[in-house]
């Protein structure tokens, strides 16, 4: 259960690219720990604090690269949006999944791992690192071969 609030917050880095997705859990945090301070409960208090604080931590370093992240035209990935397969040098890809380039996918799930689950037309579906998804259709031409004499 507790790993599974880092998973989230993995996945909604992925979803979005609001500060205030991830300032406003973190500030609900700070206030239960606060509140329990306040009311002068020594043990159930540390313990939150300790609890907590990874959690904190995670949300606020999390938040404040989204302001980054928007400036740097970074793309969000949420369930039904529609990205098209790109070959990416940086990423090797499955025979399986080679076969879906150029492609367009609508995306089924997101995943921590910064993998996304898409299914294509015709009901056929794979798994791709979000670095082969485009928002822009590919150029699937190939360039014609010239003369030494043009680039």
């Amino acid at each position: 259960m507790y790993l599974s609030i880092f998973e989230w917050i993995k996945v909604r880095d992925i979803k979005s690219n609001e500060k205030n997705d991830f300032f406003v859990p973190a500030g609900f945090l700070a206030l239960v720990v606060i509140i329990s301070f306040l009311l002068e409960i020594p043990f159930f208090s540390t313990f939150l604090a300790i609890a907590f604080l990874p959690l904190f931590i995670s949300l606020m370093m999390t938040g404040v690269a989204q302001d980054k992240q928007k400036f740097d035209g970074d793309l969000t990935y949420n369930e039904g949006d529609r990205f098209w397969v790109i070959l990416n040098d940086d990423v090797s890809l499955t025979p399986g999944q080679e076969a879906f380039i150029g492609k367009e996918g609508e995306i089924d799930e997101v995943n921590p791992d910064r993998t996304v689950s898409m299914t294509f037309a015709g009901g056929l579906g794979a798994e791709f690192p979000i670095q082969c998804l485009s928002n822009t259709p590919p150029n699937l031409e190939k360039p014609e071969k010239k003369g030494w004499w043009t680039k």
